[in-house]
């Protein structure tokens, strides 16, 4: 371990600030809210976009891609800025790029427009996500790390509930396009508390002290980075946990059960409302069970083994009961909560230095993730029959059987990828498999 390692390592376990340390969680977290808020709300607003649009379920999937994909291009830059500008400032400054998203958006007159307000909200709140993950590696000890990520997910949870039935409820009375101006207004909001309420490190951190690299630097950094060892299959992890299950949240569980089922939107947002809450409550859970377990890498596996049943009972068993299937989306809902886990993984891989950009690349994965997952899924959707934008039961089953064979790929990748124990620090390399 570098002397700068252990000095950052010690410097995480003492987190003598506690106040601050709380008041960078709440900043952060009500950014999260609204970056969750406007990931997931194109599933409760699914028919109203499609019928006002004209949109295909492979065109609602692309438009809903959007966020991720320029989600994930931004992430490189981004990072590059929170190693040169500190993350404070580099998130406050991109959320203003959300809210002017949340803004054409909503005022979108035609499929344009409405394109170009999905790819500034991804833009927007590309650096929330990784700045957590950041600033929250140099405020609290690394066996807390997952903990304090759990509990700022399940705060940033609420944000995905309001996209559910609240969000169906409010469109209904004043329609999708003033509560996405709502939006944009509570966005600026967070804006401000991120700029002046949280801090980059605590007093006395190492990194406070360290001087700027030079921009050749901060290139060869991200080449650093993409060659760390070990790196690529927990990306490939990520790429399956909160991606798949944010697929369903905002695109494929509230259409599938208004198509299959019969719901109407009320009654199939209560039930992804019931998914976002048990994510919310795993959320709370996984830390301390990761810390009481002292391992990343198995309890990783078992929650993407658990996801990975569910999903194959819903692709693979037709006419399953309501109950069944509102059943099987709860347990995904929760038990994908596991990206908390794989980010410490990731984390330990990287010195602090890096740290910015070592996470934007775990960014990537989990928020470009969703790209992914949604065009591919789109476009196998759009292989089946959607008369009046409603789709086959049997393209659905499609679309749930690719989730679950994409988690298989991830995990034979991942098997073989030593343990990081959150006991050892983030810095440690435990070789214990």
């Amino acid at each position: 371990m570098s002397p700068e390692s252990e000095s950052v390592d010690r410097q995480a376990r003492a987190t003598p600030d506690r106040r601050g340390a709380l008041a960078v969680f709440a900043a952060f977290g009500a950014a999260f809210v609204m970056s969750q808020f406007f990931r997931a709300l194109n599933g409760v607003l699914a028919k109203d976009l499609s019928n006002e649009f004209l949109l295909s379920p492979g065109g609602l999937a692309f438009l809903t891609a959007c966020f991720f994909i320029a989600f994930g291009v931004a992430q490189i830059p981004i990072g590059i800025m929170f190693d040169r500008f500190g993350p404070r400032r580099s998130v406050a400054t991109a959320l203003l790029i959300a809210v002017v998203g949340a803004l054409l958006y909503g005022a979108a007159p035609n499929l344009a427009v409405l394109y170009l307000g999905r790819v500034l909200q991804g833009v927007g709140f590309a650096g929330v996500l990784m700045g957590s993950l950041l600033v929250f590696s140099r405020w609290f000890a690394a066996d807390r790390y997952g903990t304090w990520m759990g509990r700022m997910i399940a705060l940033g949870g609420a944000g995905g509930l309001l996209a559910t039935a609240p969000l169906a409820a409010l469109a209904e009375a004043i329609g999708w396009r003033a509560a996405c101006f709502g939006g944009a207004a509570l966005t600026l909001g967070a804006s401000a508390l991120v700029l002046t309420m949280a801090r980059d490190a605590p007093h006395g951190h190492p990194v406070l002290a360290r001087k700027p690299e030079s921009w050749r630097a901060s290139l060869e950094g991200v080449r650093d980075v993409i060659a760390t060892p070990r790196l690529k299959p927990i990306l490939a992890m990520c790429l399956v946990s909160y991606p798949i299950n944010i697929s369903l949240i905002g695109l494929w569980a509230p259409p599938y059960l208004m198509d299959v089922y019969g719901l109407d939107a009320k009654a199939a947002g209560g039930i992804v409302l019931i998914m976002g809450l048990a994510l919310i409550g795993a959320n709370l859970v996984i830390g301390p069970l990761e810390r009481r377990l002292d391992t990343r890498k198995w309890l990783s596996l078992g929650c993407a083994g658990v996801v990975l049943v569910a999903l194959a009972i819903l692709g693979i068993v037709p006419g399953l009961p309501l109950a069944l299937s509102a059943l099987l989306l709860t347990v995904i809902g929760g038990v994908s909560c596991y990206n908390v886990v794989l980010a410490g993984h990731a984390r330990s891989l990287f010195p602090d230095r890096l740290a910015g950009r070592g996470m934007a690349m775990v960014a990537i994965a989990l928020m470009g993730g969703p790209a992914l997952m949604q065009a591919v899924s789109g476009g196998i959707a759009d292989m089946f029959p959607h008369d009046g934008g409603k789709l086959s039961e049997d393209g659905y089953r499609a679309v749930f059987g690719f989730f679950a064979l994409s988690i298989v790929a991830s995990m034979l990748a991942y098997l073989p990828v030593p343990d990081a124990r959150p006991s050892k620090g983030f810095t440690a390399r435990d070789e214990v498999g």
